[in-house]
């Protein structure tokens, strides 16, 4: 599983209220996708970025009626903000 660090938004709250839940998440790699299951503190926003299997992946569309969470690897030497 991966982990997204809650400091994303600016904020790190304390050890003891970070609590992490599963959330299914497409993992779009253009001509093949899966679901796994990760790990955050929070539910994702657009441009969170998390590891999973030797890659970095981001957020690119966010969980509305009909889909869920999709998210593209980063391609490598792409600046992290």
């Amino acid at each position: 599983m991966a982990y997204v660090p809650f400091a994303v938004s600016g904020v790190r709250p304390s050890e003891h209220d970070l609590q992490e839940h599963s959330v299914l998440v497409i993992l779009d790699h253009g001509d093949h996708a899966r679901v796994a299951s990760v790990a955050m503190v929070r539910s994702p926003q657009l441009g969170d970025r998390f590891n999973l299997d030797g890659m970095t992946w981001e957020i690119f569309r966010v969980k509305d009626l009909q889909r869920g969470y999709v998210a593209r690897p980063v391609r490598p030497g792409t600046c992290v903000h």
